[in-house]
């Protein structure tokens, strides 16, 4: 617990164990409840930085461990900064989670934005989508929580049950499951698989809209039929 008193402007601190801050952010016209959302809890092995309400700043070294509201990262270290300090930049073995929004992640970095709210990842990353049953793999990810959206690109593989879809750029809608691929797109679901310029995908129903130059290699239907499987494609190409 932090006593009420001046903290000095800089400072050092370590530990055998870990030790543990809590940061009460306030935002106007927010609720008390709201307010406690944004809180940040930061624990570790040792810690330096330098304290105030503008340049504040913060690494954490060893068993780095940020939480801010739901959100949950774990790191070999972490620096935090910013007024209120609003940027978490984590690396080294970077895992997490957010039990509310239903995803977790691992990766190589990670940086946070708390006031945008936008988390940027670099890999090899996975990021998990628990709550629509999705996996993604790839060198960088970009999510923005406000609006649910995910740019993903480098070596891009996203799977949904037997659905696996790969590119080199993908823009994912969480709150839509809608993927737009491009980048040599394929999508492999069923045996079935379609390459286009751009590929979108309806994650939920299975339709697959194709545009441009189309190729695809389809299951005989007869024997899909027997099976008791299908899928919807669309030839938007011209």
């Amino acid at each position: 617990m932090i006593k009420k008193k001046s903290v000095p402007a800089a400072f050092i601190l370590k530990k055998a164990v870990f030790f543990m801050f809590l940061i009460p952010v306030f935002f106007s016209g927010l609720s008390a409840q709201e307010r406690k959302k944004e809180d940040i809890v930061f624990s570790a092995d040792s810690m330096s930085g330098a304290a105030g309400k503008k340049n504040a700043s913060a690494i954490l070294k060893g068993n780095a461990k940020v939480t801010i509201g739901k959100l949950v990262i774990k790191s070999d270290s972490m620096e935090i900064s910013g007024e209120d300090y609003r940027y978490v930049n984590a690396t080294g073995e970077v895992t997490g989670e957010d039990a509310e929004r239903g995803f977790s992640f691992s990766a190589s970095s990670m940086n946070y934005d708390r006031e945008k709210e936008i988390s940027v990842f670099h890999g090899p990353l996975s990021f998990s989508d628990t709550e629509n049953g999705v996996e993604i793999s790839a060198g960088m990810l970009s999510y923005d929580r406000n609006s649910e959206t995910i740019f993903i690109q480098i070596d891009v593989v996203l799977k949904k049950d037997d659905m696996v879809c790969s590119a080199a750029f993908a823009l994912y809608r969480r709150d839509q499951s809608l993927l737009e691929l491009s980048g040599m797109p394929s999508v492999v679901n069923d045996d079935n698989e379609f390459q286009a310029d751009r590929i979108f995908v309806n994650l939920d129903t299975e339709r697959i809209t194709l545009d441009g130059s189309v190729s695809g290699n389809i299951k005989d239907s007869v024997k899909k039929e027997k099976e008791g499987t299908s899928t919807e494609t669309e030839d938007v190409s011209r």
